[in-house]
């Protein structure tokens, strides 16, 4: 490791084994030797020369850690500044870590992806929380689904026990549409509903989850003139039985 720290720090200043030998007062034969026989027995007055004349500590040379030959140089730089030379440099420093961290931050937000999250609270099949302009911009981060598109808040419990009081749902606007069974934010003559969506038929039947709830389904038949969309379906983490 010796031998390393001493290559790398020649490197670091572009100087060769003659010009580190006038430069340390080191003999060359003794340098060259290093590189050609070993450098197990080097001599700590040897060592402490190295030091002074790369501006490293002994920890570094002998193998510590000790950070990169810069480092080591800088750090060596600063010991000899006087107190005005070491307040300039922590000023730069300073400053210069606020714009890195500032930078970091920037990058770090760009990088997020921001949905929209309607925060309507009105009761879970009778929220109407798409159209209107009550939200706000979230960013997608591990506790949400990738693939969302927007939130809900959805409140009362018609969902239960699979959408709480209160709870915020992820949903997609998947091209597939929503397959019987699965839940989603449905339009049903301009007022939206989150509901489990059946098919019998021709016929559609938007369900709550709650049975106790059975008086918010909906049903819409092929022979009525209800309108039906749907704005998105919600990300659920498992299968819900069809009620």
């Amino acid at each position: 490791m010796f031998i390393e720290r001493v290559t790398a720090l020649m490197e670091e200043r572009g100087i060769n084994k003659h010009e580190l030998s006038v430069g340390s007062g080191i003999p060359y034969t003794t340098i060259d030797g290093w590189f050609k026989k070993g450098s197990d027995n080097v001599r700590l007055g040897t060592l402490l020369r190295l030091a002074e004349y790369f501006n490293v500590s002994l920890d570094y040379l002998t193998g510590g850690e000790g950070g990169s030959p810069t480092e080591q140089l800088i750090i060596g730089r600063w010991r000899k500044l006087d107190e005005h030379g070491q307040r300039m440099v922590k000023l730069t420093l300073d400053e210069e870590y606020a714009r890195c961290a500032a930078e970091r931050e920037q990058q770090k937000s760009a990088e997020l992806r921001f949905i929209p999250h309607y925060t309507t609270m009105a009761a879970a099949g009778y929220a109407n929380p798409i159209e209107n302009e009550d939200y706000t911009y979230i960013p997608v981060t591990d506790n949400v689904p990738e693939n969302a598109q927007f939130a809900v808040t959805i409140a009362g419990d018609s969902m239960e026990p699979y959408i709480h009081d209160g709870q915020v749902v992820y949903c997609v606007k998947d091209a597939r549409g929503v397959h019987p069974g699965e839940i989603g934010i449905f339009c049903v003559d301009g007022a939206y509903y989150c509901k489990q969506y059946v098919t019998s038929g021709y016929d559609t039947y938007l369900l709550s989850l709650n049975r106790a709830r059975e008086d918010a389904d909906i049903a819409i038949y092929a022979s009525g003139n209800r309108s039906l969309s749907c704005a998105g379906r919600v990300i659920m983490n498992k299968k819900i039985p069809i009620v």
